[in-house]
């Protein structure tokens, strides 16, 4: 069961993911992939890492996928999504692969 501290956390977080992603659509960004996994993670507290507002830091602030490499979110599979090794700090961010 996640507290309610954390659930807001998940909300805003999946909140900024979801809308620079829409927001990228709506520019025409031609560089988007045709593939997005990160609907698989958004508001979905059972994907995402527990406690999750000590793992957010190392999660993707918004939406960068780009090109044929893809979404950057991993997709199928029943299990939750794993951190970035590194913590993100840009913007944009992590871009090793989650």
């Amino acid at each position: 069961m996640t507290s309610g501290t954390e659930f807001f956390a998940i909300c805003r977080w999946s909140a900024n993911v979801f809308a620079s992603r829409v927001l990228r659509v709506a520019q025409g960004d031609t560089s988007l992939p045709f593939t997005c996994h990160a609907c698989t993670y958004l508001f979905r507290p059972s994907r995402l890492p527990t406690p999750f507002q000590s793992a957010e830091r190392f999660l993707p602030k918004a939406c960068n996928c780009t090109g044929v490499v893809g979404c950057k979110f991993p997709g199928g599979g029943p299990g939750r999504l794993q951190p970035c090794p590194v913590e993100a700090t840009s913007a944009t961010g992590c871009d090793s692969g989650v």
